[in-house]
């Protein structure tokens, strides 16, 4: 392999750990559904586990399960898909941009930090049997009396560091893009003002009569760091909204702990509490999936096709457009909840969540119609896995818009159709199968290195779909018959034959995965893959990137 520069290098060790938590995130998802189609059945193994549990007694197969269920969105997404997020971005914005990352010693730091933060979310669920939920509904993460002290506060801390983590990221991309470091440098406003087309829209709207100095930018400015810096807005609410949860866990918790007292969780109204908890959750979808999803689609299939991105202007304002809906549909997480005022359920739940399916659609009919015309075009690895992606998105997407809507959310919210058929759809043939593109894209641009096998890509490509498809619709038919979610059922039940299938499903998923592992490692050569380990003698890049990098290319 040809020598790397150091913050190709930091990309690689960012991928390959968000690798290996999607493995132990797949892991612990064929474990959960063996005990939804089996209770009992990992009796052996949980006995096992169980010796090195400090927690004092024989946990029960609920608790296991629940506080495993708790853990395991922790791993998947802020372990898996940010990590992979992160090391991407920084190289991507700096190589499209011409400079180098304006912090250094952030990458670093960032890539730590994430470690242990989502570590200690995971060791609160698996030592300390945290139990109270991805969603920390209020006040169910103080329930003294039903939620184990210790992990809610082990949990808490975990969740702040990982939220921390990701506002010093948001940072260093936004210094960097801002960054005067040569002349295309931008301040904060111009930047705000080109890239949302905000100058545009007041001329369309007829509120400006001529153009300003913002609209040579904005047409300047490449579309992928538009739809980055679109993203990264909901990725700074999202980790404010979670860091004052933390907070808040802890401001209960550690009284309890070290002194005994207990204050009243009923000082903080559940309802107010649910709708700012969702409002900033609700971002690492509806902002950070779709719109980083979307910049890389921006970004990818023009370079994967050569051809300019079709309709690129009006995607601009379609960036612009998603970033004022986003802000204002997190109420259809709340759809079945009663005292939930009814006129935020249909105009937020329903109504404005419907326009996300607008500006999806045009995202994703640019992105077609640019291969359409570029044909004929050359199926590389990463542009199948792309294709792959756009129809995850395109089937959760679909099952999103059953459940936005007021009366038939009553009969979908709590059941598997909702965690399976739209939110695992998004996250595993959407989200995962795009990370697996960008993989397969990059690894030849960073190290000079065509992928080793076209066959295992093909056997990953359509183990990964056939597998995750297969899981997610009969977990979803499931839900659609009834089945609730966060819920164990007694054997025998009508939903085992369901279950037993979507295992089927995510074992294929998983060999998928690991043909995958085993064409990279070839690829890069064991001994590359281990040398990512290495420390770093300084933070001088000995490889051209940035501006050299985008000058060789």
């Amino acid at each position: 392999m040809a020598r790397i520069g150091w913050i190709e290098k930091w990309t690689l060790r960012f991928a390959v750990v968000g690798l290996l938590f999607l493995a132990l995130s797949g892991f612990e998802g064929i474990l959960m559904r063996f005990q939804l189609a089996a209770p009992g059945s990992l009796h052996g193994m949980e006995a096992a586990l169980n010796t090195i549990r400090p927690v004092g007694y024989e946990p029960t197969s609920e608790e296991l399960y629940y506080s495993m269920l708790t853990a395991h969105p922790i791993v998947g997404i802020y372990g898996f898909a940010y990590m992979c997020v992160i090391g991407a971005f920084y190289f991507l914005v700096p190589f499209l941009l011409g400079k180098q990352i304006r912090h250094k010693r952030l990458v670093p730091v960032n890539f730590w930090l994430q470690i242990i933060g989502v570590l200690i979310c995971w060791g609160a669920g698996f030592f300390a049997l945290f139990n109270a939920l991805y969603t920390l509904y209020w006040p169910l993460p103080v329930a003294y009396d039903r939620v184990p002290l210790a992990g809610s506060i082990i949990y808490s801390i975990g969740l702040l560091l990982i939220e921390a983590n990701v506002l010093l990221f948001a940072f260093n991309l936004f210094s960097t893009v801002l960054s005067k470091s040569n002349p295309r440098s931008y301040s904060f406003g111009q930047f705000l003002a080109s890239a949302f087309g905000i100058s545009r829209l007041l001329r369309w709207l007829g509120l400006k009569k001529k153009e300003d100095e913002f609209e040579p930018i904005y047409n300047e400015l490449p579309v992928f760091l538009v739809a980055v810096g679109r993203g990264s807005i909901d990725t700074v609410i999202n980790a404010i909204v979670l860091l004052t949860a933390a907070v808040l866990i802890l401001v209960y918790g550690l009284p309890a702990l070290l002194a005994g007292i207990r204050l009243d969780p009923m000082v903080v109204d559940p309802l107010i509490y649910k709708n700012w908890f969702w409002w900033g959750l609700d971002m690492v979808a509806d902002g950070n999936v779709l719109m980083y999803t979307a910049g890389v689609w921006y970004l990818l299939i023009p370079l994967l096709v050569g051809r300019k991105l079709y309709g690129e202007k009006v995607v601009r304002t379609v960036i612009l457009a998603d970033l004022l809906v986003s802000m204002f549909v997190w109420s259809h997480h709340l759809l079945g909840d009663r005292p939930q005022p009814f006129g935020l359920k249909l105009l937020s739940g329903q109504f404005v969540t419907w326009g996300e399916f607008f500006t999806m659609g045009l995202t994703i009919f640019a992105s077609l119609m640019t291969i359409w015309l570029a044909r004929p075009v050359k199926f590389s690895p990463a542009l199948k896995f792309v294709l792959g992606s756009i129809f995850g998105f395109v089937m959760g997407g679909a099952a999103g818009l059953i459940q936005a809507n007021v009366g038939l959310n009553l009969i979908f919210h709590n059941t598997q159709w909702v965690v399976s058929l739209h939110a695992h759809t998004f996250l595993l043939t959407g989200l995962g199968t795009l990370i697996f593109a960008v993989i397969y894209a990059l690894v030849p641009m960073l190290t000079k290195l065509e992928i080793r096998s076209q066959k295992l890509v093909n056997f990953h490509f359509w183990a990964w779909m056939i597998g995750s498809v297969t899981m997610t619709y009969f977990m979803g038919r499931a839900g659609a018959l009834g089945m609730l979610r966060r819920t164990l059922y007694p054997v025998p039940n009508p939903y085992q034959p369901y279950m037993t299938i979507a295992i089927i499903g995510a074992v294929i998923m998983a060999l998928g995965f690991l043909a995958f592992l085993v064409n990279i490692i070839s690829t890069l050569g064991l001994k590359a893959v281990l040398g990512l380990a290495l420390p770093e003698r300084s933070l001088e890049q000995p490889a051209a990137t940035g501006a050299a990098a985008v000058a060789e290319s």
